[in-house]
């Protein structure tokens, strides 16, 4: 019995591990998939602590912040943008790319205006080589979010999300299966279920999963693409 027990649990384990790891990393990606890199280096100069990239936003968001630069100091790479507009509220996304144009990490950044003309420096992942800005909210009005048209990219990551789901689903279920036959058979190993019934459950479940995650995925995709389409009307 203790070794099932301690079997379930560490099978258990190491699935939230893979759960807590991987996935939101490919979440991330395909986050990112849905967004438009539009970033144009406009100056860069040298301080004592190396380059300074200055860079101008889309026009939507220069209303509010004019422009931004990516440089470097003692506690590593920072992000510090200049403020165009007064506001008492700016909340900002921060989407963080490395020299292999991969997403590395996305920052939400809330601000109160502090009456500068520079918002606070926000630090940025080792090896950052560019930074989009996007403005959130400002003063409790939401700004709706730009999305890049469905493409491959974003077909690839939601397809790996998909099937990680899966397998972490079937892996679960698995585990709480087999463990339930032990109980009942009282750990003796006499209960089973053959194999075509394991392979037509699993394969239920895992098309179910991948069914349930790209209907997710793809709903609120076209769902905040029609919202955009009936506010520009």
């Amino acid at each position: 019995m203790a070794f099932w027990i301690v079997w379930l649990v560490i099978g258990i384990f190491f699935i939230l591990l893979f759960c807590a790891t991987v996935i939101p990393k490919i979440m991330l990606r395909t986050y990112a998939a849905t967004l438009p890199v539009r970033v144009k280096a406009v100056g860069r100069y040298e301080d004592k602590y190396g380059d300074v990239v200055v860079f101008s936003p889309p026009s939507q968001v220069r209303r509010y912040i004019k422009s931004y630069l990516v440089g470097s100091c003692e506690k590593g790479m920072y992000f510090r943008g200049e403020w165009a507009k007064t506001a008492a509220y700016v909340e900002y996304e921060l989407t963080v790319y490395g020299a292999d144009n991969s997403v590395l990490e996305i920052l939400r950044v809330k601000e109160k205006f502090n009456g500068g003309q520079y918002t606070r420096d926000t630090l940025l992942p080792a090896g950052t080589d560019y930074v989009t800005l996007r403005i959130v909210c400002v003063d409790d009005d939401p700004i709706p979010a730009e999305r890049r048209a469905f493409n491959p990219k974003y077909a690839l990551w939601l397809t790996a999300l998909s099937l990680c789901i899966a397998v972490s689903a079937d892996l679960i279920l698995w585990l709480g299966g087999t463990f339930a036959l032990r109980c009942l058979d009282r750990f003796t190993m006499e209960l089973s279920l053959p194999a075509s019934s394991w392979a037509a459950i699993l394969g239920f479940t895992a098309l179910a999963a991948v069914a349930v995650t790209w209907l997710i995925s793809l709903g609120g995709f076209f769902m905040r693409k029609k919202r955009k389409g009936d506010e520009e009307e």
